[in-house]
């Protein structure tokens, strides 16, 4: 037992003198490679490649002999090759866990309920009696058309008569057109819903004229709201449609101040 424990520290002091040995074999042949190096019958590029990886053999070779003559037997090395570190995953903005997603559907109802409420718009006066109807604010140019359980459907700006030819009070339907023009000609419109007469000719609701002459509508989209017309009731293209199908012959008009 005491020759086997005598070897076993005997081997390191063997392994480090022939690494010794082989150190110095290694630097008389770069020195023997410099000499040949510098009589010109080996580049210095060459010598310097040798000198390099001999040292870096050396280096690592002698590290790996000290840590084995250091640890005690059966102890593992700790002499290991550097991991290549793992990039870290970076979350994406995208994924963010703190963002709540909305339920499915709470945005379409938002607009939903934004686009009921631009139609239905400014609250309808009282007192404009019961049952299907249309109202019209002389005074506020707005029309509100009203089902037959009281409740509004739609509610819109429009640009009434400049002249008072239409008189607060109770009408009701009297014909409808579905093309005509103006009085003197100048002018078409579509979706005309006659309620009374004036002086030169019916009036009613229709849409925004267009010019016959130029084939250009007499008033903008934004100038519905301010009196402008001769006697009618102009609209919107898509809200006369809409009180074209709400209103047959007979409807109730109610006409305010």
């Amino acid at each position: 037992m005491r020759h086997a424990a005598s070897r076993e520290r005997q081997r390191p002091r063997t392994r480090l003198r022939r690494w010794r040995l082989l150190a110095a074999s290694g630097s008389a042949l770069v020195v023997a490679v410099a000499l040949l190096g510098a009589v010109g019958v080996l580049p210095l590029g060459d010598v310097r490649m040798v000198a390099s990886a001999k040292n870096s053999v050396l280096d690592d070779r002698s590290r790996q002999i000290a840590d084995r003559s250091q640890r005690a037997p059966g102890e593992p090395s700790v002499h290991k090759q550097t991991e290549t570190a793992k990039p870290t995953a970076t979350p994406s903005p995208s994924r963010n866990p703190t963002t709540k997603q909305a339920p499915a559907g709470v945005a379409d109802a938002t607009v939903a309920l934004d686009a009921v409420s631009a139609t239905v718009g400014d609250q309808m006066p009282a007192g404009t009696g019961d049952g299907k109807r249309i109202v019209y604010s002389l005074s506020a140019n707005r029309v509100w058309l009203v089902d037959a359980s009281n409740t509004v459907r739609r509610s819109y700006l429009v640009s009434g008569t400049k002249f008072g030819q239409v008189s607060p009070g109770s009408y009701k339907v009297l014909r409808k057109r579905r093309h005509t023009t103006s009085y003197d000609g100048a002018d078409r419109m579509q979706y005309m819903v006659t309620f009374t007469h004036g002086r030169n000719a019916a009036i009613g609701f229709h849409d925004i004229p267009i010019v016959i002459s130029t084939g250009k509508a007499i008033q903008t989209r934004l100038q519905l709201g301010q009196s402008l017309s001769d006697g009618c009731v102009r609209q919107d293209p898509a809200d006369a449609r809409a009180l074209w199908g709400f209103a047959p012959v007979g409807t109730k008009v109610v006409v305010l101040r």
